[in-house]
C-alpha cells in the first residue's frame, strides 16, 4: 500500500517535531525532567591517627571541597569516615602531611632555694659568794645563707599533659627539714605560678608542652581545684584559718583555675613562679632564750627539652 504525503502534511509533521523538541529543551532548562546520575557509594573507613580530634577541622574542610562530601568523627584518636573511596584517598593524602608521630619531650622543674636565717642565743649566770658577786653572760648571734637547687623531670609527648604535684614542688624546696619539724608542725608555704597563688589543697599543676615548627615550645600551665568554703551566715560567727578559708554556717564551693600559655625556648630554663615560706621558732629555758627566724624564697623554673 502506497502512502502519499503531500507538502502540507509534511509541514505539519515537521512542525510537530520541532514543537516537541522545544518542549524537551524547555523542560530540561526548568529542571522538570529528572536527570539520573549514578552517585558514588558511601563506605565507612577507620583511620588510626596521632592527632585525633585536633585533625577534625582540616578533614572536614577537605570533605567539604568535594562534590560527594562525607562525614567524619573521632573515636579513641581514630578518625571514622563515611564517604566515597575517592574522598578517602584524598583524606589519606592530607593526613600524611599534617598528622605525624608526636615528639617525646622532657619536662623538668627546678626549685632553687635562697634561704636566710638568723638565730640568737642569750645565756646568763650569776654567782653570789661571801666576798663578791660574779656575773657572766654569753650572747651569740649567727647569720647564715644557703642556696640549693633541686630538679624533678618527667617525660611526655608533644601535646600531652604532664602533672607535677604540690608535694613534689614542696619537696624540691628542701625547706621542711623533716628532722627538725614533725609532720603536723611543718610551716605552710605559698606557691605562685604566673602571678596566681595556688590553693593549699591543690593537687598541683598540669604542664602541656607543644613543639612549634620554629623550634620553640608552647607551654600551657593549667590547674583547677575545688575548695570547701563556708558562706556568710548572720547566726554564726565567721573566722579565718591558716589557709585563708572562710568558715561559717552553710557550705559553698570556691573554684580556682590557672590557665596560662607561654612560649619558651627549647632547652632553656624559664622562671614560672616561686615558693615563699616563713618560719619562726622560739624556745626558752632557765637562764637562756633562743629564737630562730627563717625566710625562704624559692623560684620555680621550667625546662623543656
Amino acid at each position: 500500500m502506497n502512502v502519499r504525503i503531500n507538502n502540507d502534511n509534511l509541514k505539519f509533521i515537521i512542525n510537530d517535531i520541532v514543537l516537541y523538541a522545544r518542549n524537551i529543551i524547555l523542560a530540561l532548562s526548568l529542571g522538570i525532567l529528572p536527570i539520573v546520575v549514578q552517585a558514588a557509594p558511601y563506605q565507612t573507613y577507620v583511620i588510626h591517627t596521632y592527632g585525633g580530634e585536633a585533625l577534625l577541622p582540616a578533614v572536614r574542610q577537605q570533605l567539604g571541597t568535594s562534590p560527594d562530601g562525607g562525614t567524619v568523627a573521632t573515636y579513641q584518636d581514630k578518625l571514622v569516615l563515611r564517604t566515597t573511596a575517592t574522598n578517602y584517598q584524598a583524606v589519606q593524602q592530607l593526613l600524611t602531611q599534617i598528622d605525624g608521630q608526636p615528639q617525646a619531650l622532657t619536662v623538668a622543674v627546678r626549685v632553687g632555694n635562697n634561704a636566710t636565717s638568723q638565730s640568737s642565743i642569750q645565756q646568763g649566770r650569776v654567782i653570789i659568794s661571801n666576798r663578791s658577786i660574779q656575773g657572766a653572760a654569753i650572747i651569740n648571734q649567727r647569720d647564715s645563707q644557703q642556696q640549693n637547687n633541686s630538679m624533678y623531670q618527667v617525660q611526655t609527648l608533644s601535646g600531652s599533659a604532664a602533672s607535677i604535684s604540690t608535694g613534689t614542688l614542696y619537696s624540691l624546696t628542701q625547706s621542711y627539714q623533716a628532722n627538725i619539724y614533725p609532720t603536723y608542725n611543718r610551716p605552710a608555704g605559698q606557691i605562685v605560678i604566673q602571678q596566681q597563688m595556688l590553693l593549699p589543697t591543690t593537687q598541683g599543676i598540669q604542664v602541656t608542652p607543644k613543639l612549634l615548627p620554629n623550634g620553640q615550645v608552647e607551654v600551657n600551665l593549667s590547674q583547677t581545684e575545688e575548695k570547701l568554703v563556708i558562706a556568710n551566715n548572720s547566726n554564726n560567727q565567721s573566722f579565718h584559718n591558716q589557709n585563708q578559708n572562710i568558715y561559717n554556717g552553710s557550705n559553698a564551693v570556691k573554684r580556682q583555675g590557672l590557665n596560662s600559655t607561654i612560649i619558651v625556648p627549647r632547652g632553656q630554663w624559664v622562671d614560672i613562679g616561686q615558693i615563699t615560706q616563713d618560719t619562726q621558732n622560739q624556745s626558752s629555758s632557765y637562764g637562756s632564750n633562743r629564737r630562730n627566724i627563717s625566710s625562704t624564697s624559692a623560684p620555680i623554673s621550667l625546662l623543656i627539652q
